[in-house]
């Protein structure tokens, strides 16, 4: 007998002002989720990151197709395609596209980002109406639910393999680019890295964000209320670690240049 297969699709990082929106999507039978649900595997915020990449593994070892995609900062930026539901809408579908090619899945899951069950289903087919993204997905029951990485394992393996990618690339853009704190919007040292490169906006800020355009206007990172009520101490530090690093840079090159 054919053990049934479903699917759970999750985003993460949708909040921040820095990086990409990852999304994922993973693909198991029963047996295989109850032994993930045994292992810890539950929504990516409940578990610590060391452990996120252990499960990560397994998730990627024992499942029968997963599948990782990227909305990036310039993708998020330009409207001209899609607003941010609709990239989210669009990832999703490619996801179970992908999934289907190596699972018979019969059940998506997935964490819903629409304010409704009803809102989803109408971007759902809107999108599965337009011919020309050729987008394809018969004999599969989506069920969106919010919190569903919590209530659904599947989900919240999903929510891990989100998680763990965001986490490789601010690992990478933190030996690019330095401390930009959390990534968050109400994050003081993540505001402070934003107003310092408000000129020449980093790659790696979403510029239609609120939070960049309301940083780009001021001459001066105090007049930002988060930062003033909360983060003083916190931009000290940053700029005098900013100074210490100049300082180092510059004996260096002096001592290379002996």
């Amino acid at each position: 007998m054919n053990k049934k297969i479903v699917a759970g699709i999750d985003d993460a990082t949708k909040c921040p002002c820095i990086g990409s929106i990852f999304m994922a999507g993973a693909a198991a039978d029963e047996d295989t989720i109850g032994k993930w649900t045994a292992s810890g595997v539950k929504d990516s915020k409940c578990v610590a990151p060391k452990r996120r990449e252990e499960l990560a593994k397994i998730i990627k070892n024992t499942a029968i197709s997963f599948v990782i995609r990227e909305i990036t900062p310039s993708m998020i930026d330009d409207k001209s395609l899609f607003n941010l539901n609709e990239w989210e809408m669009f990832m999703m579908l490619k996801i179970v596209q992908q999934l289907k090619k190596k699972a018979d899945v019969a059940q998506v899951f997935i964490d819903n980002w629409e304010v409704s069950e009803s809102r989803f289903f109408e971007r759902l087919d809107r999108f599965l109406d337009r011919q020309r993204f050729r987008i394809t997905v018969q004999d599969i029951e989506f069920i969106p639910e919010h919190q569903a990485d919590e209530t659904h394992t599947i989900v919240g393996a999903a929510s891990i393999l989100a998680k763990t990618a965001s986490d490789r690339q601010y690992r990478r853009y933190r030996k690019q680019y330095g401390d930009f704190g959390s990534g968050s919007p109400g994050d003081p040292a993540t505001r402070f890295f934003v107003w310092k490169h408000r000129k020449n906006p980093l790659p790696i800020i979403r510029i239609s964000w609120r939070t960049y355009k309301h940083l780009a206007k001021l001459e001066s990172i105090e007049e930002d209320f988060i930062v003033s009520r909360r983060g003083k101490n916190i931009i000290a530090l940053l700029r005098k670690a900013a100074q210490q690093r100049k300082y180092d840079n510059g004996n260096k090159r002096q001592t290379e240049g002996i």
